[in-house]
């Protein structure tokens, strides 16, 4: 228990001083928790009503009340909305759903930040797959009149696509992919 000083005792007085009497006492038999909080005995601590009793009352429906885990997990997910942090963000962060992230934000009334929008690799001239100036050089040297489209793809380290769209593009002479007559 810690000693209250000489000094912070005279300002705890000058305090109280400005308080009238009938303020500063709680008559008896009235206690000073406000009459909104209940005791739940399934988590063995005080909750308020709301919590308490989903449908009020009359209903007498109990809620899932959260557990302190679950009330610290919010306040981190609160406090990741706050930072700025996009929900694919806070998933990965928190493991969490998605729909816990949107119901913490609705309930704290806080904004989700979008998520940032990733570059495209390579930059301009590129695609995801590589050069594309790389694999057309790469497409016309096996173009002979005798392969098919998927031989092509496959000597080219390209998809089937690539290959395709380049052909009309450039009116390449590649022949249809034959058919195997099944017996």
């Amino acid at each position: 228990m810690d000693i209250v000083t000489a000094e912070e005792r005279r300002l705890i007085d000058e305090a109280l001083e400005r308080i009238p009497e009938e303020k500063r006492r709680i008559p008896a038999g009235v206690s000073g928790m406000d009459r909104d909080y209940v005791w739940d005995p399934k988590t063995q601590s005080i909750v308020t009503r709301n919590e308490a009793f989903k449908g009020g009352f009359r209903t007498m429906q109990r809620a899932q009340v959260p557990t302190l885990a679950d009330r610290l997990k919010d306040r981190e997910i609160a406090q990741d909305i706050k930072d700025g942090l996009s929900i694919s963000e806070i998933i990965l962060l928190r493991h969490t759903a998605r729909q816990r992230i949107q119901r913490v934000a609705r309930e704290d009334g806080l904004e989700i930040a979008r998520p940032k929008p990733v570059p495209l690799k390579g930059g301009r001239g590129k695609s995801v797959s590589g050069d594309d100036e790389e694999i057309t050089r790469k497409i016309l040297a096996l173009v002979d009149g005798q392969r098919g489209l998927t031989e092509i793809a496959r000597l080219a380290g390209c998809h089937k696509d690539a290959v395709r769209l380049r052909r009309d593009r450039l009116k390449l002479d590649i022949p249809a992919a034959k058919r195997r007559k099944v017996a």
